[in-house]
């Protein structure tokens, strides 16, 4: 294996996830600068860092957030391009994990190839608290933990509720539509 200074992975992995420059557009960046380094060698040191840099560093940001008293969580999908065993055109999900208002703000995503309840399951295991999301249905079986609703899902439903009974007398009513 060849070797690479911290500070030239962090160029690479900023050039590639930050700033979305593909690997092989990086190898001719590099080539032209006379350093002629693969894409398959970054590519290398790329899930290098993955696992002995970043994987540490995101499950202590998970055990932090396990222990906050109220989370937040989403999903939506992705698409993965070259995936093994699955076509182009699949779906599957980026699950979203974040810290409440209180305590550090933490986010975590969490790739999985399907909606199922068992992934907020296994990732959440262990936390007791406040979950608010948006009500889709893989949530409900968490245990020790309270499901509270998203006010923007509840505003979306009440506009909709508004829009089709027609105008409303109530002040309460408009204060929310104006939200």
């Amino acid at each position: 294996g060849s070797f690479a200074s911290p500070s030239v992975m962090a160029y690479i992995l900023h050039q590639k996830y930050t700033l979305g420059l593909p690997l092989y557009r990086q190898e001719q960046e590099w080539r032209r600068l006379g350093v002629p380094i693969s894409r398959q060698t970054m590519a290398n040191w790329v899930v290098y860092a993955a696992h002995e840099w970043l994987h540490p560093l995101y499950q202590e940001l998970r055990r932090h957030l396990l222990v906050q008293d109220i989370l937040q969580a989403d999903e939506t999908t992705v698409q993965v391009l070259h995936e093994d065993g699955r076509a182009p055109e699949a779906k599957s999900y980026m699950w979203l994990y974040r810290t409440g208002r209180e305590g550090p703000a933490i986010v975590l995503y969490d790739y999985q190839k399907t909606r199922a309840g068992s992934h907020p399951q296994a990732f959440l295991a262990g936390f007791e608290g406040y979950l608010q999301v948006d009500g889709y249905a893989g949530y409900h079986d968490l245990e020790k933990v309270t499901l509270i609703g998203c006010f923007a899902h509840a505003r979306r439903n009440d506009k909709l509720a508004v829009m089709a009974s027609g105008p409303s007398p109530h002040h309460q009513r408009r204060h929310i539509m104006a939200a």
